[in-house]
């Protein structure tokens, strides 16, 4: 005999898809919206107001449902092209032009869902579609940013609380194993000069001694603490506590001088992060 075993509260939720959810969020904004906006007309749709309170129903539905179906759209937007960090005045114009298409297109679909579903004297459909431009379309716009806010401001939350439930981060790497002459030897990171990539190997320069390992510099860069060794280089490690100075050339390059004297060339590229640390000399 099997028994069901009720799935806990964030499993079911899983359940529905992504864009159901969304999708059903949307309907939430956007009727919330309508009936903030339009008081009066829900008013006049009791009994003896005026209006057709079927007629009116289906109204604010239809444009729920219009609204949400663009919900998706906006979500993804805000999650993939975010207002923030460089790049951020571009970004906003994607979004700017976004909004604004959306509302066009809402527009639109809203002038021919009124030609079909509601029982009302009927203009012509562009003559329709040009007063709801200029009439609702600002008011469209100023919407649909109102659920891009909110849509970032939901990411930005998700991203502060993220830390916590994440696994904690592994030590960065202290040693390395090297084989010499036939023989495993471990050799300490913090008596490493400089890393220098050589085909398919990394040359851990200690001083006079040069030591051979089989790994790519991109990934053992990520195992290095970023506080003692940078990158300078495509090829080149260096260990920040072994620099003795930086030199500028023409072009946007330089030199690292270390302590014993050994200069390596430094691309423009990683010139940044060294600035800030050391004194730069123009050659």
């Amino acid at each position: 005999m099997s028994y069901a075993v009720p799935l806990p509260p964030a499993d079911r939720r899983d359940l529905a898809p992504r864009w159901a959810r969304e999708f059903a969020a949307g309907f939430g904004y956007w009727l919330a919206f309508l009936l903030v906006l339009e008081p009066g007309n829900i008013l006049r749709s009791l009994p003896h107001g005026g209006l057709d309170w079927d007629q009116e129903v289906l109204r604010i539905t239809a444009a729920s449902l219009l609204g949400a179906s663009v919900t998706p759209a906006i979500l993804a937007l805000a999650q993939r092209h975010p207002i923030e960090g460089p790049g951020r005045w571009r970004r906003a114009g994607l979004h700017l032009a976004a909004w604004v298409g959306l509302a066009a297109i809402l527009i639109v679909a809203s002038c021919v869902a009124a030609e079909w579903l509601l029982e009302r004297e009927r203009q012509p459909l562009a003559e329709a579609v040009a007063d709801h431009l200029v009439l609702n379309g600002p008011l469209l716009v100023f919407c649909l940013a109102g659920l891009d806010g909110i849509a970032h401001a939901a990411h930005f939350f998700r991203r502060t609380q993220a830390p916590a439930a994440q696994t904690p981060a592994l030590p960065y790497l202290s040693r390395v194993s090297v084989k010499t002459r036939g023989r495993m030897q471990v050799v300490e990171l913090d008596q490493v000069d400089w890393i220098e990539s050589q085909g398919n190997y990394l040359a851990l320069h200690c001083g006079q001694e040069v030591h051979l390992i089989r790994e790519t510099s991109r990934r053992l860069e990520t195992q290095l603490d970023p506080q003692r060794f940078a990158r300078i280089h495509r090829r080149t490690i260096v260990a920040l506590d072994r620099v003795r100075g930086v030199r500028r050339l023409s072009g946007g390059d330089g030199v690292v001088r270390l302590r014993d004297g050994t200069e390596l060339r430094l691309s423009r590229g990683f010139r940044a992060q060294l600035d800030g640390l050391f004194d730069v000399a123009k050659a």
